[in-house]
């Protein structure tokens, strides 16, 4: 029997901005100082998106650094 596929689902800034309780600049910001992934795609409007995995995965590297400064 096959797994089902996951589906993949897309962050934009504002979903990202949204998340973290922050300002779509602010991303922008943690981009630039490379505090942040570079977006998977770009939208057909010329919108940044990343994937569920790339976020979920930040994230994971982001607790885990935070745990070894504490």
């Amino acid at each position: 029997m096959d797994q089902p596929s996951k589906i993949t689902r897309y962050f934009t800034k504002p979903r990202l901005a949204k998340r973290y309780g922050n300002t779509t600049r602010s991303i922008d910001r943690w981009r630039a100082a490379g505090k942040f992934p570079p977006p998977d795609m770009y939208l057909p409007n010329g919108q940044p998106a990343w994937t569920d995995e790339t976020i979920e995965k930040h994230e994971r590297a982001s607790v885990s650094n935070a745990s070894v400064g504490a």
